[in-house]
């Protein structure tokens, strides 16, 4: 038996970690087709923990859980997203699925209908009848409203129930998405999900656009084959319509066969296109710094990688579809058509036929018509059904697609994430620190800043500082600094609770009650009073009885006073991150900060493209209204604004000390 070692060695950017296993454990022998425990595809699920789940993932290729098939699998999960988009037995869903179902069986009887009634006019027309053309003409003329009215009624209820749908999916997604800081996990904690984007866009409308297509293009073949057949059956006997069926069978399973490569295509294409406009959109996001770099010609060269995977893979899936579209087109159409015709000619080719040994030459014209049009469209349902399978075979790699979303979802809202790491050789394994994420204890208290023993690590393991212990209280701000990379916006985010506590205690006022202010601060898109009050909205600044007098002082304090002059009302809506400058932004938030007023605020080098005199200005503001103050910045002239200093180097050691009047001297 061996034992596993107590840590687990990783490597994460330039920082060695070693992560705790719980126990020893026995090394069963592996199983057929298991990986060993050499093999860097072995999953290690480390503790689970009261608030947060860290399950860290060593793997060297990016290896696709989820598979994409027609199985019991696939009909576990679109049953579990039809709950979501159906939520009650007594809903508007429900009743436009009624509504498709209701104009499905009105559009086949309207089918048999106009099959009986031009069967009738064809032979008036042979039989040179001119009261019957005339009776049978103006029946069609009085039906045509009922069987357009039928026809576009299903076109609405099927437009209604795709758009319905994606509502309630997305609305439902969407929730999860931005539940707490859900939306920063998935990108910044969780690695599983590379393009939410794109899932929660395109992914789900092609989702709910193809299971109500699913929908239709099932329920009216199988409608119509259902009539066809006690219609047949009366005209041609039983044994025409079984050995349709008969056909169905075996070739429907011999297509499905061959379509199972399709799901899995899908989901990789639906991948590639997030890819694709994920590089995209950070060429429009960082276009500044690019164009600074001359980096267009690199640009291009990434999204032409990109773009030349997307392509060689809808190549393939182009050639794929288009060896499967002939095999479909032979089975499921030509051939069920021959068999059509040799199921309709029995009764007429077999002289002997007890059906038609006294009929006239115009009856056997009339019986013909309508059995063999009637077999002809039971043959063309039997084939759309075999074709529905191609598009439900689709549609299981959008089912995969969607599900792993959910799954996500439903596991950072829990507080637990996922991650890759790459293993390395252990070294130096007795000055390793044992790091279970989400062991540390958050306390909420009023107007105090404690962390006690609390390393400060990264969601990768990195170490910072091994052992943070330093208290702040309402009304003695800190200067915090050190060199690039040192943990300093890490500590910020710890203390906004986006990243987990490895351990110790952090003791802190709630979220609301803090307020973060960042270099390049957000604007957010609205009007400009919405610039000042983000993330509130008017009804929350009414309730707090802040009126627009207050709000136009709060402008006034930071210099922007002309900015409300200039656009003329707080309801003006312009592209705030373009109309702004640099520092006016800086001062916009300055402003947001003065309006929500929280206990403690964290500056990270929010007035680098402020004057002096302004910076000045906005320091004393809040101390004058009981803002307790993190600054990061490297100004000399902000220690004196500050009673305490944070410095960290960079190497795990850190200090926190007064600011002295030598200090303040030395600075200055």
């Amino acid at each position: 038996m061996l034992v596993s070692p107590c840590y687990l060695p990783v490597r994460s950017g330039d920082c060695d970690l070693l992560l705790p296993l719980p126990r020893p454990l026995p090394t069963p022998p592996p199983a057929a087709g298991v990986p060993t425990a050499g093999s860097f595809s072995k999953r290690l699920k480390l503790l689970h923990c009261k608030r947060t789940t860290a399950v860290f993932v060593m793997q060297e290729n990016d290896v696709r859980k989820d598979r994409a098939a027609v199985d019991k699998i696939f009909f576990l999960r679109i049953m579990r997203i039809l709950r979501i988009m159906v939520p009650r037995v007594f809903c508007m869903e429900t009743a436009y699925l009624a509504l498709i179902a209701a104009m499905l069986v009105a559009r086949t009887y309207c089918d048999i209908w106009m099959i009986q009634n031009g069967t009738m006019i064809e032979s008036a027309i042979i039989g040179r009848s001119t009261k019957d053309f005339k009776i049978f003409l103006f029946s069609f003329i009085k039906f045509m409203p009922v069987i357009a009215l039928v026809n576009n009624f299903l076109k609405l209820g099927l437009n209604e129930l795709k758009l319905r749908f994606r509502e309630r999916l997305t609305k439902k997604l969407y929730d999860r998405y931005l539940q707490g800081f859900t939306y920063y996990k998935m990108g910044n904690l969780d690695n599983r999900i590379a393009n939410a984007d794109q899932l929660l866009t395109q992914d789900v409308e092609k989702f709910c656009n193809s299971v109500v297509d699913l929908y239709s293009n099932l329920s009216k073949p199988l409608l119509d084959i259902a009539l066809y057949i006690f219609k047949l059956t009366s005209a041609i006997g039983a044994q025409g319509p079984a050995i349709m069926m008969a056909y169905l069978l075996i070739s429907g399973l011999f297509l499905t066969r061959l379509r199972r490569p399709i799901g899995k295509m899908t989901v990789t294409e639906q991948r590639y296109e997030g890819e694709y406009r994920y590089v995209n959109s950070r060429l429009i996001t960082n276009s500044e710094e690019i164009a600074f770099y001359n980096g267009n010609m690199r640009e291009k060269q990434t999204i032409h990688t990109t773009f030349k995977k997307l392509v060689d893979h809808l190549h393939n899936f182009i050639f794929f579809r288009f060896s499967m579209g002939f095999i479909d087109s032979i089975i499921a159409k030509y051939l069920a058509t021959v068999v059509g015709y040799l199921v309709v000619s029995r009764p007429f080719l077999n002289l002997s036929h007890p059906r038609h040994l006294h009929s006239t030459h115009s009856e056997l014209l009339e019986d013909y018509y309508q059995s063999g049009r009637m077999l002809l469209r039971m043959s063309q349902a039997l084939g759309r059904i075999v074709l529905a399978g191609r598009e439900m075979t689709r549609l299981s790699g959008f089912t995969a697609r969607i599900t792993e979303l959910m799954k996500v979802l439903e596991e950072l809202n829990a507080g637990k994430y996922e991650r890759t790491m790459v293993s390395q050789q252990e070294k130096d394994t007795a000055e390793k620190l044992v790091l279970v994420p989400g062991s540390g204890q958050v306390i909420n208290k009023d107007n105090v800043i404690k962390f006690d023993h609390t390393p400060l690590a990264t969601p990768n393991g990195d170490i910072l500082i091994r052992d943070l212990t330093f208290e702040v209280k309402s009304g003695t701000n800190v200067l915090v600094c050190g060199p690039n990379g040192c943990g300093k916006s890490s500590l910020f985010r710890v203390l906004g609770e986006l990243w987990p506590l490895f351990g110790g205690h952090l003791t802190k006022p709630e979220r609301g009650k803090l307020f973060y202010v960042p270099q390049r601060p957000y604007m957010t898109l609205g009007t400009l009073r919405d610039q000042v009050i983000y993330p509130d909205t008017c009804e929350e600044q009414r309730r707090k009885g802040i009126s627009d007098q207050v709000l136009k002082e709060y402008l006034d304090n930071v210099q922007l006073g002309h900015i409300l002059a200039r656009e003329g009302s707080w309801d003006s809506v312009q592209d705030w991150m373009d109309v702004l400058s640099g520092g006016e932004k800086q001062r916009m938030a300055m402003a947001r900060l003065f309006y929500h007023k929280p206990q403690f605020a964290i500056l990270d080098e929010c007035t680098s493209a402020v004057s002096v005199d302004v910076e000045d200005y906005i320091y004393s503001h809040c101390r004058m209204v009981g803002i307790t103050l993190f600054t990061v910045s490297h100004r000399k002239s902000l220690w004196k604004h500050h009673e305490y200093y944070l410095h960290m180097d960079g190497r795990g050691n850190y200090e926190f000390k007064p600011i002295t009047e030598e200090t303040v001297e030395f600075g200055s």
